[in-house]
């Protein structure tokens, strides 16, 4: 009877053993930049950043999060900015000079020539693209308009009401 309690306690004391240093290992930053936490909190103080690629050693998982050592620290990364590999070689796959691909590549408009675009419909056209596309701009216009002060801003980052 003895024999088997010893050899049971000695199981569940590997087996959390195990589990231990299967959580714990390396993890390296994928995103361009990290930024280390104090707490598991985006809210928590900042303990510095690192760049992609930068290597955690004796790191440990908790939900979202991964608790790690920083510069002697305990720090928290968000998870979805590690991983247990290091980050890929970025590989270009089109081999060309520089002035080739400027020439010869077509270029989506961006947001604001967009947005500029649709600010020169007539009046009439816009209730007609309204209609057709379901596009509001009498939101869009009001939107636009709205103003906020800098004392509102200030309020509203320090949790304050309106």
């Amino acid at each position: 009877m003895r024999k088997i309690a010893t050899l049971s306690v000695t199981l569940i004391s590997v087996t959390l053993f195990a589990a231990a240093v299967s959580a714990q290992g390396a993890y390296f930053v994928q995103s361009a930049k990290a930024r280390v936490l104090s707490a598991a909190s985006f809210k928590s103080s900042p303990l510095g950043e690192v760049r992609r690629g930068y290597k955690f050693a004796s790191a440990m998982k908790q939900e979202n999060w991964i608790k790690v050592k920083y510069k002697g620290k305990v720090g928290y990364v968000p998870s979805l900015l590690l991983a247990t590999h290091p980050p890929f070689e970025k590989v270009g796959l089109i081999k060309a000079d520089e002035s080739d691909i400027n020439q010869g590549v077509r270029r989506r408009a961006s947001s604001y020539t967009s947005a500029a675009a649709a600010r020169g419909l007539a009046q009439d056209d816009r209730r007609r693209l309204s209609k057709e596309e379901k596009v509001d701009y009498e939101s869009l216009e009001k939107v636009e308009s709205f103003k906020v002060t800098p004392e509102e801003l200030s309020r509203f980052m320090e949790g304050g009401k309106l």
